[in-house]
């Protein structure tokens, strides 16, 4: 039992807003057509905005450029877990050097803990568990319980009117 002789409407949805079968591929081709239009011009202005950064840029430094000369202050830490402070020769400086040879043998002036320096042959202790290993030209190697620190001597600078010659 069919109504009409011609197909239904609900076959053809277009039909019931008015668009003919013609004008349909037309009509969604101008719609895509306008939305790749607004993509592209939203991408462009995306990538052609001149945006400044929210920090000013820095340059990142490639490791450190100053050695370090001293181990690392563990003074308050080992207060903590009932270390006295200044009883273990955590606090070397060196003062200057007498190096003998290639081979780390010498005589190094340090001063431990504030106190004044004392001149020390490779191979002697420091303090408890601290004996210096080695005496080169710039720098002291100390061995702390099986641990090597490297040490070296503070840079002078040049004193006017000297030029140094190479």
């Amino acid at each position: 039992m069919m109504r009409g002789a011609g197909p239904m409407v609900r076959d053809r949805p277009w039909e019931r807003i008015g668009l003919s079968g013609a004008n349909l591929p037309r009509i969604c081709t101008f719609v895509l057509v306008l939305a790749l239009a607004v993509t592209i011009t939203v991408w462009a202005l995306d990538f052609t905005a001149r945006r400044t950064p929210s920090e000013p840029v820095r340059p990142v430094t490639v490791g450190n450029p100053a050695p370090r000369t001293q181990a690392a202050d563990i003074a308050p830490i080992a207060f903590l877990f009932g270390a006295v402070p200044g009883a273990d020769g955590s606090n070397i400086k060196l003062v200057g050097v007498i190096a003998q040879g290639k081979r780390g043998q010498g005589v190094a002036l340090l001063a431990v803990d504030g106190r004044p320096p004392l001149a020390l042959r490779a191979g002697r202790e420091i303090a408890a568990g601290v004996t210096l290993a080695e005496v080169r030209a710039d720098r002291v190697l100390i061995n702390r319980s099986g641990a090597v620190q490297e040490i070296r001597l503070p840079a002078k600078s040049t004193p006017e009117g000297i030029v140094k010659v190479r």
